[in-house]
């Protein structure tokens, strides 16, 4: 096993712990913005632990069972992508739209969006730590894990050093992209225009819905390349992030 692996999830903590840290100090923005983007993200999570606990396991098994592999992940990249879309932006528009939240400035907005993406970042971080610390500190666990699981758990730990990279790129061009989407409908909680709740809708759909695609394709749980090349479309839809980010903040200043 390789004990450097643990650096990944560390890393990503890191990049949560850090925008927020670089945003409050060089803004001064309080941390109630950042708390409150957090809180939201639990919130929008929870219905989706609860649907993989109920549906979506009957959905994958009758997709699987009723289409060839391309309709099974057509399927289910829908069901994953829409799924991010509505819960997520629909949790932050009642945020905007229910509380003093719709008087905010665009930095707090950011800021918002940042405590959104940063806990995202800290908790699931959190969690793998402890699972391959675990793992390291007691090996003799893996042994009673289920075949198919053991092999996945200890191909994961015998991935070459190089792979903490990956996890750390992802959270932070997914930041960016939890900005773009907040900033999106803040701006259409102030000008009531549809396009500006359906394009962080859309965003957000589309970049989970591919997920699916590049994990089968990919192997990425699994392969050093296979992580880096599924990487290349969060970094790719994090660039464009950026873009909406730039042109939402200059709509927003007019």
């Amino acid at each position: 096993m390789n004990p450097y692996v643990i650096l990944g999830p560390i890393g990503m903590m890191l990049v949560g712990i850090f925008s927020i840290t670089f945003w409050k100090f060089k803004e001064g923005i309080r941390a109630r913005y950042f708390l409150i983007g957090g809180l939201v993200w639990v919130i929008s999570i929870l219905p989706k632990v609860i649907m993989d606990l109920t549906v979506t396991p009957k959905l994958n098994s009758w997709a699987r069972l009723t289409f060839d592999t391309l309709g099974f992940l057509t399927i289910i990249s829908l069901y994953v992508g829409l799924r991010t879309g509505l819960l997520e932006c629909g949790f932050t528009y009642l945020a905007f739209s229910r509380s003093k939240l719709k008087e905010s400035t665009p930095k707090e907005t950011i800021a918002f969006g940042i405590g959104f993406g940063a806990f995202e970042a800290i908790l699931i971080s959190l969690l793998a730590i402890v699972q391959i610390a675990v793992f390291l500190l007691n090996p003799s666990i893996i042994e009673l894990l289920p075949k198919e699981q053991r092999k996945l758990i200890e191909a994961q730990l015998n991935m070459p050093t190089w792979i903490v990279l990956a996890p750390v790129i992802e959270r932070i061009f997914t930041i960016i992209g939890h900005i773009f989407a907040t900033l999106m409908i803040f701006l259409y909680v102030r000008l009531r225009r549809i396009y500006y709740i359906l394009i962080p809708i859309m965003y957000k759909s589309i970049v989970d819905a591919m997920v699916p695609f590049l994990q089968w394709f990919y192997k990425p749980t699994t392969s050093l390349m296979g992580m880096y090349e599924a990487e290349v479309w969060i970094v790719v839809c994090g660039l464009a992030a950026l873009i909406g980010t730039y042109l939402t903040l200059s709509k927003l200043k007019d």
